[in-house]
């Protein structure tokens, strides 16, 4: 009763989650393989309730009642349409948790997905035909006794039920080894590394029990005797000890209930990062007004200056290294105001325009307009080798990731300046593109590293620094689906990943 039970909960959850959207296709696919796992549970119980065979021995393996026995035996579903359900979920099991495992590990163009997953559907298609028992009897009667001998046509039949084993064993084996490798290539991001791991937990624990049980199926679970017209089922050949099948409910039930601590450990960290999102977000807003007014009164000191310097080009015209120098000052001053005026009026919209771009292009453009204002510094960019395409605003994506060089060029005023480094990566793992920018300055002290993204937060003196650049950095990262995170050890550095949703690889 407590599988039935479990099997009802599973799919009120699921429905749940559909309609409140909280899936992805490689958790649809999850989804689907625990609803196939416990629907093949379901049916070897019901199947065996209706055997002769496990009359006086199904409570020793199952432990269910002959008063719930018997209302099982007389169900209205035949034991022919029980083997075609037992069959067709064994095969959707199998197939959902491979799929899972692709979804997980790689993000595929949709024809070539669309291609691979048809690919690995035709073996459990062609299964569900060769195991259905009307299949098996038209191909007995048609071939027996013209073409081909009782028992050969038996031995035949055991070959193909090896073949399809190891092709069973090799998909469960391919989907775990899949997870893996997600887990392993994951980016350095702890909540997508805790997500993949609960995952991985709960893929495991279900295969696990799935195969003790059920590593048989398919088979076609009949005996046709074509002169006497007569077709016998053939009882379920359970292995291992039945003290162990009177605990499969309940580990079906612990596995369910590991499917769901995984599914409320993502919801809370992704909870968790909203929390933290919203607080740095109400710092944010409140300190919206601010930072306008104090644009404001930025351009117009810069104005202010701009015409003292013209005032002062009159002034020294017999000094031409002179007036040079002030028109490098007022070239800084124009492209400050310039700057503050382009981000005046985007805080205005506070909008951020999302669109297709290749990311190594924008950053290419990024790293020469760095380059003059860091002639000194040096900054190795090493670009990833795939061209990988994702939704970013062109101005405000390039602005995070200039803040946060800047942010590593300021930590490295008090290393010896042959010695400053600063290295930019991207990398492209999975479904995610992830952008590291590494110094090595003096790093970041370890209880200063849960404030770093916080406006106003700054170890450095207010006077040369507000403590905005870093939280603006993470409001741009996350509106655009990303996450930052960073890892400093006091003494060698720090190391910023960036880790942003992959939309595609363009063809180079």
């Amino acid at each position: 009763m407590f599988i039935f039970l479990v099997l009802i909960l599973f799919i009120a959850i699921s429905i749940f989650l559909f309609f409140q959207r909280k899936y992805t296709k490689a958790t649809l696919f999850m989804l689907l393989m625990g609803f196939s796992y416990l629907v093949v549970v379901s049916c070897i119980i019901i199947y065996m309730s209706k055997d002769a065979y496990y009359y006086y021995s199904l409570e020793a393996y199952f432990g269910i009642r002959k008063d719930l026995q018997n209302r099982l035996m007389f169900l209205p579903i035949t034991r022919e349409s029980l083997i075609r359900l037992l069959n067709l979920f064994s095969m959707t099991f199998l197939y959902a948790g491979l799929c899972s495992g692709i979804y997980f590990a790689f993000n595929m163009q949709f024809k070539r997905r669309f291609i691979l997953l048809a690919l690995l559907g035709v073996p459990c298609l062609l299964q569900m035909i060769m195991y259905d028992p009307d299949f098996y009897t038209y191909l007995y009667y048609n071939l027996y006794p013209d073409y081909i001998s009782s028992q050969a046509f038996a031995s035949a039949y055991e070959t193909l039920h090896r073949i399809t084993l190891t092709v069973n064993t090799l998909y469960i084996a391919a989907g775990t080894v899949l997870l893996v490798y997600a887990l392993v290539n994951a980016p350095k991001v702890r909540q997508i590394r805790s997500n993949i791991l609960m995952i991985l937990i709960s893929y495991i624990s279900v295969q696990i029990t799935y195969y003790y049980m059920n590593y048989w199926a398919p088979d076609v679970l009949i005996k046709v005797s074509k002169a006497a017209h007569f077709t016998r089922y053939l009882p379920i050949n359970l292995v291992g000890n039945p003290s162990i099948y009177v605990l499969l409910p309940y580990i079906s039930g612990l596995c369910l209930l590991v499917s769901l601590y995984s599914i409320y450990k993502y919801t809370r960290i992704q909870n968790s990062i909203k929390n933290q999102e919203s607080v740095i977000s109400e710092n944010i807003d409140s300190a919206l007004f601010t930072s306008r007014v104090f644009s404001h009164y930025i351009k117009n000191e810069l104005l202010g200056i701009m015409a003292q310097t013209e005032f002062l080009e009159h002034m020294c015209e017999r000094s031409p290294e002179v007036v040079e120098e002030i028109r490098v000052i007022e070239q800084r001053c124009r492209k400050v105001y310039d700057r503050l005026d382009a981000v005046h009026q985007k805080t205005l919209k506070s909008k951020i325009e999302l669109k297709p771009v290749m990311l190594n292009g924008l950053l290419d453009n990024l790293m020469k307009d760095m380059h003059s204002e860091y002639k000194q510094l040096q900054i190795e960019y090493t670009p990833s080798g795939r061209q990988a395409v994702i939704m970013a605003d062109p101005y405000y994506f390039p602005q995070a990731i200039e803040n946060i060089v800047s942010n590593a060029v300021e930590a490295l005023e008090s290393i010896p300046e042959k010695s400053r480094r600063i290295e930019i990566e991207t990398t492209v793992r999975n479904k995610w593109v992830e952008l590291v920018v590494t110094d090595n300055g003096p790093g970041i002290a370890e209880e200063e590293l849960k404030h770093i993204f916080q406006p106003f937060y700054s170890s450095k003196p207010t006077a040369t620094n507000w403590g905005m650049g870093l939280s603006i950095c993470h409001t741009i990262i996350t509106a655009h689906g990303g996450k930052i995170n960073v890892e400093s050890t006091l003494g060698e550095g720090s190391a910023f990943h960036i880790v942003m949703p992959l939309l595609s690889i363009a063809n180079t």
